[in-house]
C-alpha cells in the first residue's frame, strides 16, 4: 500500500483538480503546508515516488500548483538542474500579482543555493512592493550569480557613484564594461570607458587589456577609438613611454596615419629633450619620413640615442660590448671577443642591440667573479630578482628556451638546469608579477603592475591544450578566484559548450560531471536544462574504455558516485569497471552495502584471468590478504592468492626482459617484490611462517623459477623453510647454478669488461700499428736480412693469436652476478675459511675464475687443482685429497659470498 504521505499528496491533487482552486485563492500558508510535506518526503526517502506521482498528474493538469511546486522543489533538492516547474509556478503567481507567494517560493529556492531565475523574480517582486533595501541586496546577489547581467551592474555603478562610494562604483563599472563587451554594446562600453578614465589612479595595464578585448570582440576600429580617448591622459601625465606604445598600437591598425607619426615624434622630442642630439637622430632614423615603417624608424632612433660612450651593446657573434669612443659616423667598441672594434653608424644600427646596464647579458660579461653571480641566481630567495632581470632584458617576455640559453653553461651546469627550471616555473605560476603569454604556453611575461590571479589563471587556461589539465586549472581558478570573476563564466562555458556534442565521449562525460559538481556551490554556472547523468550514461558505448580515458582522479570518483546515486544496477556496473579503475573506493562501497558475494565473484574472476588483469589482481590480492574485510577474505585460499601473485611477479620480469610495456611492468614488478618480500611488508614471509610443508614446497618451487628474482630473496625463503622443517628436501626446487663448467670461463662483470677492453685495444690500436710497422720495414728492402721486418712479423703472429684466444674466451664466458652466488656451498664467487689439520691453522681462499686468479693473494680459480677439489663442499664438511703428491686435510669452517 502507498505510504500515508503519498496518499495525502494524491488527495490534495485530487481535491485541487475537482474544486479547481483558483490561483487567487492560494495563500503563503497553503504553500508552507506543501513545504512541510517536502520535509516529510525527505525524511521518509519518498521524494522519487512523490515526484513521479506529480509528473504523471501534470500530464493531465498542466497548471496544477501543487504538482508544479512539489515536483520542482524535489528536482531542486536532488540537484537535477531542472527548474522548469518552479519557473512556471512563479510566473503564474506573478501574473496574478501574488507577490508574497512569489517572495516565499523564491526564498525557498534560494535556500537550496543561488538561482538566477529566483533572484530575478525577487527583484521584480521588490520593485513592485517598493522594498528598496531588499532590492539593492538582491540586485547585488544577482550580478554575482548572473555573469551575463550588465544593465543592473551599470545601474548599481551609477547608484554608488551618486552616493560618493567611488571604490564600489569603479568595481561595478569594471564589471559592466566586460559584460557589455560580450554583449557587443559599444556605446555603453565607451560610456563606461570614459568614466574610468576620470580616475587618475587607474592601471594602464587594465586599459590595455580592455582595449585588446574590444579589438577581439568588436573590431580594431572600436579599439582605436578607446585608445584615442586614453592618449591625452597619458600625455598630460607625461607618461611618454606608454603614450608612444599606445600610438604604435594605433599605427598597427592605421599604418598610413600622419597624425600617429606626428604624435610619436612629438613624444620622442619631449622624452629626450635633454639630449642635444635628439633632432639629429630623428632625422637620421627617418622618424619623420612616411616612407619608412614607424616601428622600424623608432627602433633605429632608440639605437642611435643609446649609442653613447660607456653604454653597452650586443652583437650575436662578438657578444656584449661597451662603447669606448663615439666618433663622427662611427663607434669604437670593446666586445667580449674583440677589443677596440671600429663600427660604422649604419652597421651599428643594423647589427647591434643596445643593452641596459642591468641586462643579464651585461651582468654576466662584466661581473668580476662569475661564481658569486651564479650563486645568487641559484638561491631560491633570489629567484624573483633573477627572473625579473632576465625577462626585463628581453622586452619583459621570454620563453624557457631563451632563459636556458642565457644561463647554461655560463651560470648553471646542465645538470642544475632541471631543478632551477622547475623552481622558475613555480615562481612564474605563483607570483602576480608574472603572467603566461595568452598566445604561447611556454612564454612568460613580466608585468609592470601585478596581474590579478583570475586573469593569470584565465591566460593559463586559454593556452592549455590538454582537456584534463584544463579541468585542474578550472578547479584552481575556483579555489583562488571564485565565480565572481568575469573570466569564470567564459571558462565554464568552454565545458558547457562541449555538452552540445551529439557523441558522448570522455570530454562530454567529464564536462557533465563538472557541471554537476559545481552548479550547486556556484549558481552562476547553472547551464539551464541539460541531460541527466543516466541519459548520458545510457549513450556510453564502452564503459570500461571511457572510464580509463577519464584521466582525472576527481572526475573518475565523481563518475562512480553518480553511478551509485542514479543507477539501480550500480553494483554490477562497479564490478564491470573495477579492472579498469582498480579503485579501493569501489570495493569499499560494495562492501558497505553488503555485496561481498559480488566482490568475491569479481576477485575470483581476476585470479582466474590474472595474466590479463595483473594490476587489478594485485590490488584485489592486497585487499584479500590484508583481511580488511574478514567476511570477504574468509572466502579465499591464501595459498592460491600468493601463487597467483608470484606468477605475476615472474610474468612482469619476463616482459621487462623482452622490453614489453616497460614502464607499467617495472612499476608492478617493484610493487609485487616489495609486497611479497619487502622488509616493511613481507606478506609472503608471514604466510610461510604459518603454512604447512606441502604449501611451502609448492611456493618454493615457484619462487625458484621467478626470472631475475634476487638470490637473497630465494635464500631467505629457503632458510625459513629449513628453520621450520630441518629435514626438508628441495627436490622440486631448481638446481643451484653449476659454476665449475669446463665449457666456458666463468668471470666477474669487471674482468669481463676488462678483457673486452683488452681485445678492443689489440684490434683497434695494436694491430693497425703493427701493420704500419710491417709496411715501413718492407719499404727498407732485403727482407731476409731485415731485422725490423722479422720483429714486426713476429709481433703480428703474437697479436693474431691473442685476438683468437680472447675472442674465443669472451664468446664462451659467463658473467656471474654477486646476487646469483649461493653461499650454501663452495662455488664461484664465495670466500671459504678452511681449518688446515696438517698445519693446524686457518686458511682463507676466494674462489673466482682464471682471469681473476691471484694465488699470492689467496684468490684462486675454480679451474685450479685446489679450487676444483673445494668446489661443491658445504660448511662442516671434511675434505682429504692429494695434489702433486701433497696431502691436504681440511674442514670447511664457513662460506660467504665474496666481495667482487
Amino acid at each position: 500500500m502507498p505510504h500515508e504521505i503519498i496518499t495525502k499528496i494524491e488527495q490534495k491533487l485530487h481535491e485541487e483538480k475537482w474544486t479547481r482552486t483558483a490561483i487567487g485563492a492560494y495563500t503563503v500558508t497553503m504553500i508552507k503546508e506543501l513545504d512541510d510535506l517536502l520535509v516529510q518526503l525527505s525524511e521518509e526517502d519518498l521524494q522519487d515516488e512523490a515526484k513521479q506521482l506529480c509528473d504523471q498528474h501534470l500530464e493531465e493538469s498542466k497548471n496544477s500548483i501543487i504538482a508544479l511546486y512539489l515536483s520542482g522543489m524535489i528536482s531542486l533538492k536532488k540537484q537535477l538542474l531542472d527548474d522548469t516547474n518552479l519557473t512556471k509556478v512563479i510566473n503564474l503567481f506573478a501574473q496574478n500579482i501574488k507577490w508574497q507567494i512569489v517572495e516565499h517560493i523564491c526564498l525557498q529556492m534560494l535556500a537550496e543555493g543561488e538561482n538566477k531565475f529566483a533572484l530575478k523574480s525577487l527583484i521584480e517582486c521588490y520593485k513592485n512592493e517598493g522594498q528598496d533595501a531588499k532590492l539593492l541586496e538582491t540586485e547585488e546577489r544577482l550580478v554575482r550569480v548572473d555573469i551575463e547581467e550588465a544593465d543592473i551592474v551599470f545601474s548599481l555603478a551609477q547608484r554608488f557613484e551618486k552616493e560618493k562610494n567611488l571604490e564600489k562604483a569603479t568595481d561595478y563599472y569594471k564589471k559592466g564594461i566586460h559584460r557589455y563587451i560580450h554583449k557587443k554594446n559599444f556605446p555603453r562600453v565607451r560610456e563606461i570607458w570614459l568614466k574610468l578614465l576620470e580616475d587618475p589612479a587607474q592601471d594602464i595595464e587594465y586599459f590595455r587589456l580592455v582595449a585588446t578585448k574590444v579589438e577581439k570582440n568588436l573590431g580594431s576600429d572600436k579599439s582605436v577609438q578607446l585608445l584615442e580617448d586614453l592618449y591625452p591622459i597619458l600625455v598630460k601625465a607625461k607618461n611618454w613611454d606608454e603614450a608612444i606604445a599606445l600610438q604604435l598600437v594605433i599605427n598597427d591598425f592605421e599604418p598610413k596615419s600622419t597624425f600617429v607619426r606626428k604624435e610619436v615624434v612629438e613624444c620622442v622630442r619631449k622624452k629626450y629633450e635633454a639630449n642635444p642630439k635628439t633632432e639629429e637622430y630623428i632625422r637620421t632614423s627617418n622618424l619623420n619620413d612616411s616612407w619608412k615603417p614607424l616601428r622600424e624608424a623608432l627602433e633605429d632612433f632608440k639605437k642611435q640615442i643609446a649609442y653613447e660612450k660607456g653604454n653597452f651593446v650586443f652583437h650575436k657573434a662578438w657578444g656584449v660590448g661597451r662603447i669606448r669612443e663615439v666618433r663622427d659616423q662611427e663607434f669604437v667598441i670593446d666586445f667580449e671577443t674583440r677589443q677596440n672594434q671600429v663600427i660604422g653608424q649604419k652597421m651599428a644600427v643594423e647589427n647591434l642591440i643596445s643593452l641596459a646596464k642591468n641586462d643579464i647579458r651585461v651582468l654576466i660579461a662584466t661581473t668580476k667573479d662569475p661564481r658569486k653571480l651564479a650563486e645568487r641566481i641559484k638561491k631560491k630567495a633570489e629567484i624573483d630578482w633573477a627572473l625579473k632581470t632576465i625577462l626585463g632584458s628581453f622586452g619583459n617576455k621570454a620563453d624557457m628556451k631563451t632563459i636556458k640559453s642565457i644561463l647554461v653553461p655560463k651560470l648553471l651546469k646542465e645538470s642544475e638546469w632541471t631543478t632551477w627550471g622547475t623552481m622558475a616555473r613555480n615562481h612564474f605560476r605563483e607570483s602576480t608579477d608574472f603572467a603566461i603569454s595568452p598566445d604561447r604556453p611556454d612564454e612568460f611575461l613580466l608585468r609592470t603592475t601585478p596581474i590579478a590571479i583570475d586573469e593569470k589563471l584565465y591566460n593559463k587556461f586559454k593556452v592549455e591544450k590538454d582537456f584534463f589539465k584544463r579541468i585542474d586549472i578550472f578547479m584552481d581558478f575556483l579555489e583562488k578566484a571564485g565565480d565572481s570573476s568575469d573570466y569564470s563564466g567564459e571558462i565554464f562555458s568552454s565545458f558547457t559548450n562541449i555538452l552540445k556534442s551529439n557523441k558522448v565521449n570522455q570530454e562530454v562525460i567529464a564536462s557533465s560531471l563538472l557541471v554537476q559538481m559545481y552548479s550547486k556551490d556556484f549558481p552562476s554556472f547553472n547551464p539551464g536544462n541539460i541531460k541527466s547523468f543516466p541519459e548520458y550514461f545510457a549513450q556510453i558505448e564502452d564503459r570500461e574504455a571511457l572510464f580509463t580515458a577519464l584521466h582525472h582522479q576527481k572526475i573518475q570518483t565523481e563518475f562512480l558516485k553518480q553511478i551509485e546515486k542514479n543507477l539501480p544496477n550500480w553494483p554490477e556496473i562497479f564490478c564491470e569497471l573495477y579492472p579498469a579503475s582498480k579503485s579501493a573506493w569501489i570495493i569499499e562501497s560494495l562492501m558497505k552495502k553488503k555485496h561481498s558475494d559480488l566482490v568475491a565473484k569479481l576477485f575470483n574472476e581476476l585470479i582466474e584471468r590474472h595474466k590479463l588483469y595483473r594490476e587489478p589482481m594485485f590490488e584485489a590480492g592486497k585487499i584479500i590478504l590484508s583481511e580488511l574485510y574478514p567476511v570477504l577474505s574468509q572466502q579465499f585460499n591464501f595459498e592460491k592468492v600468493y601463487i597467483t601473485l608470484i606468477h605475476d611477479l615472474d610474468l612482469t620480469a619476463r616482459d621487462i626482459a623482452n622490453k614489453k610495456d616497460l614502464a607499467a611492468n617495472k612499476k608492478l614488478n617493484k610493487q609485487l617484490l616489495t609486497f611479497l618480500f619487502g622488509e616493511a611488508d613481507g606478506h609472503l614471509t608471514q604466510f610461510l611462517n604459518q603454512a604447512d610443508e606441502q604449501s611451502l614446497r609448492r611456493i618454493f618451487s615457484l619462487i625458484q623459477d621467478v626470472r631475475d628474482l634476487p638470490a637473497k630473496q630465494k635464500q631467505e625463503v629457503k632458510d625459513l623453510i629449513i628453520k621450520r622443517f630441518p629435514h626438508f628436501t628441495f627436490a622440486d626446487a631448481a638446481p643451484t647454478k653449476v659454476v665449475s663448467s669446463r665449457k666456458g670461463i666463468l668471470t666477474t662483470l669487471k674482468m669481463f669488461n676488462a678483457k673486452n677492453q683488452e681485445l678492443q685495444q689489440i684490434v683497434n690500436i695494436e694491430v693497425p700499428k703493427n701493420s704500419k710497422e710491417i709496411e715501413e720495414a718492407r719499404a727498407l728492402g732485403d727482407l731476409k736480412e731485415n731485422a725490423e721486418y722479422h720483429a714486426a712479423k713476429e709481433r703480428q703472429t703474437f697479436l693474431n693469436a691473442a685476438v683468437t684466444t680472447l675472442t674465443t674466451e669472451i664468446g664462451s664466458a659467463t658473467v656471474i652476478d654477486r646476487k646469483e652466488v649461493d653461499a650454501g656451498k663452495v662455488a664461484f664467487g664465495t670466500r671459504v675459511t678452511l681449518e688446515d689439520h696438517e698445519a693446524e691453522k686457518l686458511e682463507h681462499y676466494t674462489i673466482l675464475g682464471p682471469w681473476e686468479s691471484k694465488p699470492a693473494e689467496n684468490i684462486i680459480s675454480y679451474l685450479s687443482p685446489l679450487g676444483d677439489k673445494l668446489m661443491g663442499a658445504k660448511a662442516g664438511e671434511r675434505l682429504k685429497f692429494t695434489i702433486n703428491e701433497r696431502k691436504y686435510d681440511f674442514t670447511v669452517k664457513s662460506i660467504e659470498v665474496a666481495d667482487f
